[in-house]
């Protein structure tokens, strides 16, 4: 198979970068971007990396473009500090086959969600493009989302193992239920959907909470994990009705209260599918 870098970008995870970076022993080369973290990270991810570097904050979008550029390879495998590359799902994109990476441009994967340590059924299956050509994709313009596009559609290829996201971290009730993430990102999604030439509409307000959690709980399964599995359900019909309450408010041209907040602390905080909200 071709050469595969591997690139990470991370702020403050030292609970989690070991592990994310010894899940691709297998790759040629792995590449760290630190934003900026103030714990142990970059002493850890050092002990790893063929390359580590402090670059401040981009974006979502932009931090993984530049890591992507100190890249020497044209294979790149895109991983958060909270992930880690299965096994299995490792060992497979090693016997992907010279034939098999110059018919595809991107390869897509399935990604486990974890949340306070317990897997959450209703994220599953949760599919993620991480591994790219860079030559060949393009990156999505999105300003929440980190998406990469291939030279067309007929050259995306499904892979059978799974990543693994957020299994090792420490992160408890608050990080996941107090909206902190999902406040630090409303903006930006508003705006993204702004852009689209998105509105938002009666139904919109009244009925895709409701849609979105009959979604997680009863057609992904939620209900099969008691009340755990209520609780999730809860949450994505709420950073739901939030997007679009933000999305009015943009439209309407209510004006934002701005705070000061900083967004690395929460970039690769991605506790849902779909890249990062269930929304």
């Amino acid at each position: 198979m071709p050469s595969v870098s591997v690139v990470i970008c991370c702020f403050n995870a030292a609970d989690m970068i070991e592990a994310a970076c010894r899940s691709v022993g297998w790759a040629d080369e792995l590449v760290v971007v630190d934003s900026g973290s103030t714990d142990a990270t970059g002493e850890i991810a050092r002990r790893f990396a063929a390359r580590y570097v402090v670059e401040p904050w981009r974006g979502y979008t932009e931090q993984k473009r530049f890591a992507v550029s100190l890249c020497r390879n044209e294979w790149i495998f895109v991983l958060d500090h909270d992930e880690e590359c299965s096994a299995e799902l490792g060992e497979e994109i090693c016997r992907l086959t010279e034939d098999q990476m110059e018919r595809y441009d991107l390869f897509l994967m399935r990604r486990r969600n974890y949340l306070m340590g317990r897997y959450v059924r209703a994220f599953s299956p949760d599919w993620q493009n991480r591994l790219m050509h860079r030559e060949r994709c393009r990156w999505a313009d999105e300003a929440v989302n980190d998406r990469r596009i291939p030279s067309h559609p007929s050259r995306v290829a499904r892979l059978r193992g799974w990543m693994l996201h957020r299994r090792f971290s420490q992160a408890g009730f608050a990080d996941f239920f107090d909206g902190r993430l999902a406040d630090s990102r409303l903006r930006l999604a508003a705006d993204e959907m702004v852009r689209r030439g998105r509105r938002c509409g009666w139904l919109d307000l009244l009925a895709r909470p409701a849609l979105t959690f009959a979604k997680f709980y009863l057609l992904k399964g939620g209900f099969l994990d008691g009340q755990f599995g209520l609780l999730i359900a809860q949450r994505a019909a709420v950073a739901v009705r939030l997007r679009y309450a933000a999305l009015w408010a943009t439209q309407e041209g209510v004006g934002w209260r701005r705070q000061d907040r900083d967004l690395r602390s929460v970039s690769s905080e991605r506790s849902a599918p779909g890249g990062a909200d269930p929304s």
